[in-house]
């Protein structure tokens, strides 16, 4: 009786878990990491797909239940030319899941990386991760983003033109389909096409890299 017991528990557990979806997460999500938007008007966002704020902020939403992924897009109906893309995704791991949240702010003259979080869920908890998962991540935005420009570029590139890069094109870009994620230095089609490359191509090893998920290993790689 006891045994039957405990697998009734653990199947009810593990439905529970499988019951969280992006939308959920983006319902969780603290409102600093998605422009301020309220619960309120988030679920207004799931329902209706567009919201209107201050009269001219505009957002859009896509939601990819199937796959794990969210994207929010907020631009202005009139005015500044400025933008801001918010991506969700997460991974299905042995007893929680991992939630990746990834945000890019640009205009017409460029775009660049904003933020990049990794959170746990467990427990119904959703818990920001300090360390772990890929090789140079940390919570604190300024010191991940510095290590993630250091490994594309060469071992004597001036800290000054890190920070030059960490703000020029380069993005974190997370999966739609699958589970790898991918950083890159972009194209920027507003800008003169040679530029990047004349100015900072020397400096760099590659332009773009894929970090692969290994499903055993739970880390990016």
């Amino acid at each position: 009786m006891k045994k039957i017991l405990y697998s009734f528990i653990l199947l009810a557990s593990l439905q529970n878990l499988s019951a969280q979806n992006i939308i959920d997460f983006f319902y969780s999500i603290p409102s600093s990491y998605v422009d301020d938007l309220s619960p309120i008007e988030r679920k207004k966002l799931v329902k209706n797909k567009t919201l209107i704020k201050y009269g001219d902020r505009k957002y859009s939403l896509e939601i990819d239940i199937k796959n794990g992924y969210l994207r929010l897009d907020q631009s202005y109906i009139d005015g500044p030319s400025g933008y801001g893309i918010y991506e969700m995704a997460y991974w299905n791991l042995k007893n929680k899941k991992l939630i990746a949240f990834s945000s890019v702010l640009g205009s017409n003259g460029g775009f660049h990386q904003q933020d990049f979080k990794f959170f746990d869920y467990k427990n119904e908890k959703l818990s920001e991760v300090s360390t772990g998962y890929l090789k140079s991540y940390t919570s604190n935005f300024d010191v991940f983003i510095n290590n993630l420009v250091t490994e594309f570029t060469k071992s004597n590139t001036k800290q000054s033109i890190k920070e030059n890069l960490s703000e020029s094109q380069f993005t974190i870009e997370l999966p739609r389909s699958g589970k790898n994620i991918k950083v890159s230095f972009q194209e920027n089609f507003m800008s003169d096409p040679n530029y990047f490359d004349k100015t900072y191509g020397k400096y760099l090893n590659y332009k773009q890299k894929m970090y692969k998920w290994n499903t055993q290993k739970e880390v990016f790689e």
